[in-house]
Parts: C-alpha cells; structure tokens; sequence
C-alpha cells in the first residue's frame, strides 16, 4: 500500500492540457486507413537500451510500452514538491535510470507503429521514494477512518463508527465537491490498485479512510480525500495448508469450510511469541517491533506525529490515531508470517473481500496471534461487538495507509 497520488494523475492531467487530448480519428469508409492514435501513459522504466534508441514502460494499467526516441525527443524532470509542467527542468538520456516514473504521449503511426517520444516528464525514484512518505505522513497525522453505517446523500455526509478507549463511538465524515473519491479494486487494499469513484458508490459496511481536518469538538471530519472499500474482517481456524497451491483451508466460527487463496499480494503477518508487541522488560523493543528512538519509523508515525496512545500491545505506535484504534497501522510493525510454518488448529484474524465466490475467497491479510493480544476487546465487546460485527469482539482489521 505504498503507492502514489500525485505520479500518474496529477503529470498525466498537465501533459493533456499540454499536448492535446488523447482520441481516435476515423476516416470515411473510402479514406486512407485510420488516423494514428494518442494515448497517454503512465508508469515505470523498466529498460533503457542505446543501441537501439528505446525507451521500455510498464504501465500501471499493465500494459509494457517501448518508446522509441530520436534527436527530437524531449525529456524533463518534475522536482519534488512540483506540479506545474512550467517547473519541469530539461534532462539528458543519461540521468533517466530503470524505477524512475514517467509520463508519455504514446502515439501510432498509420501502420501501428509507436511514434518517436515528443515529451516524457520524468520523476527520480528517490523523488517517488519521498513522495510517498511525505504522502503517508499525512494521511497518518490528519487521517480518520472507520466503518460507514449511514451515508446521507442530501448532507453529503459519511457516518463511520470508530473503537476509541471509551468504546465504539460515531463520526460524521462531510465531503464537498471538491472532495475526492476513490475506490479499492476487488480482492486487494493496494492503493494503486484504487479507482476514481464518488460519494454515491459509498455502501453502509464499507471501510473508509478519510484525509482531511476534524472539527474541535471532535463529532465531525472534513474530508478532502475519501478511500473505501467492501471488505470482511473473520475469526478462522486452520484445517489444512498447501505451500504449492498457495491455500489456506480453514473454518470459521460457524464451522462452515473455506478456502483462502494467498497472492503475491496476500499481507500474512504474525504477533511475536513473547506476547507483547513492543513493550519488553524494561521498555525495551520486542522482536518484530520498532527500533528504539524518536526519529521516525518505517510504516509508522514520523517524530512529532500524533501521540500513540495506550492501545493492547504496549505503548507501540499506531494505536489510536485519527480518534480511534487502528489496526491496520499496529499490523505494519508484525513481523512476516511464512505460509508453510502454519499448522492445523491455528487461529487466524483474516481480511477478505466481502462477497467474493462462496466459500473461496482471497486473503488479503492474514494474522496469527491477535486473539491474544485483542481478548480484552473481545470481553468489552458482547453486545457492541456483536453488532459492529467481524474478527474477535466485533474487531475490524481496517485497510492499511496509502
């Protein structure tokens, strides 16, 4: 869940505006064949090959591009912090490196060729790096989320219910014309995998992140970002593993049989054996928890961020940020969890896609340990936890940061 806002939409947008919109011009039925085509694209280098004077792209849509270039072509840079395609600097071939983002024009000549670059805006990978950080940072000190359980079209408004130390409370999340939306694509909480949506596809049950500021009396949040998804937070236990097959089979608390597929992408995670997440004698770090120090920490808040709180586990970071305990940003700090060291009878805390096939669905987190460090959740959560619904005690394990 670390990819970015800016790379692709914002450069993408500027080099529209720059170098004419993308389309498709058709010729009578007695014409010439098909007019060549523009098509704007967005991605990685992933080759850069002289002797033959390309260019190789991976889009984020999948697609791979090579960019033939000529003494016509132009490259530039877009530095950190800019946006305007006006503060892009002119660079040479030999400062473009493989992990760099780019944005092209890719155009076809009338025999499906692909045209010669006219403009690639570049950004370094250390620029990406950074980018995403300052972008983390933010959602982790001015974010919120929570699951919705009522949406009011009229207001405009997002009502999510949050765990604080007091128990489950309600906020009211208010998004305006300006506010963007965006959706997280089926069986994944990648957030580069997200779509562009609106406030009208967001569903009582879905989780939300909102990026934004909180009103003072702390009952409402201005949003000027909104990403949901529909997932499904489940109690499961181990009946059988298949390392090969990438599989999990397992019953849930109903004793009802599933499958649970384990991609690439699959986030398997465990709470160490010690029993404590980041508190060992002493204060000191446990094995899988965050290095000592104040400065700021892979995945969690950066030095000055908002206070952990006194969240299960200790005083680590990423309790209750935004208002409320968040899982997702405590499950960062587990260490990995390999698939084939699972055994039957284990109990695990697994985030799936809600309405997926029956029975067979993809794991898209999945963490061993957390009964134990959430049990007192599931003692304060008999009646309350049982209509948030979902892990132990009504727990959700939330989707991660951007």
């Amino acid at each position: 869940m670390r990819s970015l806002i800016i790379s692709g939409l914002i450069i993408s947008e500027l080099l529209v505006g720059c170098l004419g919109a993308s389309g498709v011009v058709t010729l009578g039925q007695e014409s010439a064949p098909q007019a060549p085509t523009s098509v704007t694209i967005v991605g990685v280098v992933t080759d850069l090959d002289i002797e033959t004077s390309t260019i190789t792209v991976k889009s984020d849509t999948g697609e791979t591009v090579v960019f033939p270039y000529d003494d016509k072509s132009q490259f530039k840079r877009l530095p950190l912090g800019k946006t305007a395609l006006a503060d892009a600097v002119p660079v040479t071939l030999v400062e473009i490196e493989i992990g760099d983002r780019v944005t092209a024009k890719k155009r076809l000549t009338a025999d499906g060729k692909v045209s010669p670059i006219t403009l690639m805006i570049v950004m370094s990978k250390g620029d990406v790096a950074k980018k995403q950080e300052i972008e983390r940072a933010a959602w982790r000190e001015r974010g919120t989320f929570g699951k919705v359980t009522a949406v009011d079209a009229e207001k405009r408004t997002i009502t999510v219910s949050q765990r604080t130390r007091e128990g489950l409370r309600e906020l009211a999340i208010v998004t305006g014309d300006k506010t963007t939306f965006r959706r997280y694509a089926p069986d994944s909480v990648k957030f580069s995998d997200a779509k562009p949506s609106d406030f009208g596809a967001v569903r009582v049950g879905d989780q939300v992140r909102a990026l934004g500021k909180r009103s003072e009396d702390g009952t409402t949040y201005e949003a000027e970002q909104v990403v949901f998804g529909t997932f499904k937070t489940m109690a499961v236990t181990v009946v059988a593993v298949d390392a090969d097959k990438k599989e999990i089979v397992a019953k849930d608390d109903g004793g009802t049989t599933l499958t649970l597929l384990v991609t690439p992408d699959s986030n398997l995670k465990q709470v160490p054996e010690q029993g404590t997440m980041f508190g060992g004698p002493g204060g000191g770090p446990r094995p899988g928890g965050p290095p000592p120090g104040d400065g700021p920490r892979p995945g969690g808040p950066p030095a000055g961020g908002p206070p952990s709180g006194g969240g299960p586990g200790g005083g680590g970071p990423g309790r209750f940020m935004g208002g409320g305990f968040d899982p997702a940003a405590l499950i960062e700090f587990l260490p990995p969890l390999p698939l084939a060291e699972l055994k039957p009878d284990t109990k695990l805390l697994v985030l799936t896609t809600e309405g997926a096939t029956p029975n067979r669905m993809t794991a898209i987190t999945v963490v061993k340990g957390l009964d134990t460090i959430f049990a007192r959740f599931a003692r304060q959560a008999t009646g309350a936890g049982a209509a948030a619904g979902g892990g132990f005690g009504g727990l959700e394990l939330g989707i991660g940061l951007p």
